[in-house]
């Protein structure tokens, strides 16, 4: 290898990367919050669902340890937008 060859490799390697947020819209979906009924109360959850139909395969998201913030609503609303209903994982303290 020679040094112009390392200092091109290396030169492409410290561009800057660009990124994009990806937003599902929620149109022709059901979403939101919801309680899940449990034995001693309810379980905070959200919920991304076809707006019409019934009896959906469901999809356990699991969410990252932020919670269920806007990127694991979006992911939610993708499977959604599959035909799933989608519940994150609801997590209790």
């Amino acid at each position: 290898m020679t040094t112009a060859t390392l200092a091109t490799g290396f030169a492409l390697a410290v561009q800057p990367i660009s990124g994009a947020t990806l937003k599902t819209d929620s149109e022709s979906l059901v979403t939101g919050a919801i309680d899940i009924p449990v034995k001693d109360g309810t379980i905070p959850a959200y919920r991304s669902a076809p707006a019409t139909g019934s009896n959906f395969p469901i999809v356990l998201v699991i969410q990252e340890i932020f919670g269920v913030h806007e990127h694991i609503q979006d992911i939610t609303r993708r499977f959604a937008k599959l035909g799933y209903l989608a519940l994150p994982s609801a997590q209790r303290s």
